[in-house]
């Protein structure tokens, strides 16, 4: 297999990519967003099928990388264990969930320091994931 290295650099480009990716379509979406929440709300098969990715999301980082060695190869478990558990508490606990979601999406200024911050997060990653 690899090695906890080349595995974290893997994760780096991966979630790099997905950051910046998500990063500009929370940036060229922002009026949508406020929509999203009640949309997944109202949907079961939506909210299903987001909790159950976000949660495989976590499992395959958490079962391909091992995060104790430190460092920044932490950065990688902690991510996978926020997919995982944001996953499991969509599935679970959904209206808990949403309220959180509510809530952000609620807030213009936080969404829009997001937008902001998630691709400058992804840059970073990617920028670790092809130096490192």
């Amino acid at each position: 297999m690899f090695d906890t290295a080349s595995m974290t650099e893997f994760w780096f480009r991966v979630l790099g990519l997905y950051f910046v990716a998500a990063g500009i379509g929370v940036s060229l979406q922002m009026d949508r967003l406020g929509g999203l929440v009640g949309e997944i709300r109202d949907n079961f098969l939506l909210r299903f099928i987001a909790g159950l990715m976000a949660f495989a999301f976590g499992v395959v980082i958490l079962a391909t990388h091992d995060g104790s060695a430190g460092g920044f190869a932490l950065i990688i478990t902690v991510i996978g264990w926020g997919g995982l558990l944001k996953g499991l508490f969509l599935l679970a606990a959904p209206g808990a969930s949403l309220a959180v979601y509510d809530g952000m999406v609620g807030n213009r200024m936080l969404m829009r320091i997001w937008a902001l911050l998630i691709p400058l997060i992804g840059l970073a990653m990617l920028w670790l994931g092809f130096a490192g």
